[in-house]
């Protein structure tokens, strides 16, 4: 990180305790630019003596802290502490069925360089201005994440299309996790899905700048099934594949996750269906459509 204090001609280049070689290599020749040209956009003049002082996350000089405003580590991932090598890029896949199968097409950052690592290799906007819902795969090495986008207030979210929904989510779920087991069969990584504007510090923090949205955590916060910010995929794939609910649970709203509004009777168990619609399986499905319709719309099951 290159700060400049202006008023003192000062610039503090701060390296993070993980930093790559190549890229505190990239951070000297940016400040010896800035020191060089004086560029007036940024408050400089061609009289300016400017000096470089460089240091290293856990031993900043106080001028650092007086220039951020506060010393405070937890304002960010601070990883002093945290003895993992961070010697990876990570990785990032859109999963979507928009083309009628369901793909996971991987992003490559046009800046990258494949024989470098790169610690922070995509924008938030990767993940923003994809048309939504989207559904994207992180992977920073330590662990994955199933990112999960919003349904835009303009779009109509209709019953088909919330089916068509639930479905991606659970191949997204699934490829998730035999991405993990694939990657290592014996000790898979840790998956967790994250809901758009809500998305925690140790998920922001892969990307060089993220700004909150509240607008989309307003969206995403009206889904009944957000809870928490994080949660394990494992968790809530086997709330998806769940395939029988009691009665009550049926007839109240909002539905349970991943239920087909337009099927909730083959949720039922035999005793549960006979009991709401007063037949045995067998029956109803020898009746006309816009009879079982009729007969669900009577049944508090549609």
């Amino acid at each position: 990180m290159i700060l400049l204090n202006i008023n003192k001609a000062i610039i503090y280049l701060w390296h993070g305790c993980k930093t790559q070689l190549h890229t505190r290599s990239v951070g000297n020749t940016a400040a010896l630019k800035i020191k060089e040209q004086c560029p007036l956009e940024a408050g400089l003049h061609s009289s300016s003596k400017v000096t470089i002082h460089e240091c290293d996350e856990g031993v900043e000089p106080p001028g650092f802290w007086e220039a951020l405003g506060r010393k405070d580590r937890k304002a960010y991932d601070c990883m002093l502490q945290d003895p993992g090598k961070f010697n990876f890029t990570p990785r990032l896949f859109q999963l979507t069925s928009t083309s009628g199968e369901f793909v996971a097409s991987e992003f490559f950052h046009l800046s990258r360089a494949p024989d470098l690592v790169s610690s922070l290799p995509f924008l938030q906007e990767d993940l923003y201005n994809t048309a939504q819902p989207a559904l994207f795969l992180v992977d920073n090495f330590h662990e994955v994440y199933l990112w999960q986008g919003w349904w835009p207030q303009d779009s109509e979210c209709t019953g088909s299309a919330r089916i068509r929904w639930d479905a991606d989510r659970k191949c997204a779920m699934e490829t998730v996790l035999q991405y993990c087991k694939e990657k290592n069969e014996k000790k898979p990584q840790k998956s967790y899905l994250i809901h758009a504007g809500l998305e925690p510090l140790t998920f922001t923090n892969m990307f060089p700048s993220w700004e909150h949205r509240e607008d989309v955590a307003e969206i995403t916060e009206r889904e009944a099934e957000v809870c928490n910010q994080i949660i394990l995929v494992e968790d809530v794939l086997a709330r998806l594949c769940q395939n029988t609910f009691p009665l009550a649970q049926l007839q109240a709203r909002p539905l349970p996750e991943g239920v087909d509004p337009l099927r909730l009777e083959i949720y039922l168990s035999d005793q549960d269906f006979e009991k709401a619609l007063e037949m045995k399986r067998e029956e109803y499905e020898s009746l006309p459509g816009w009879k079982q319709v009729n007969l669900k719309k009577a049944k508090g099951l549609f």
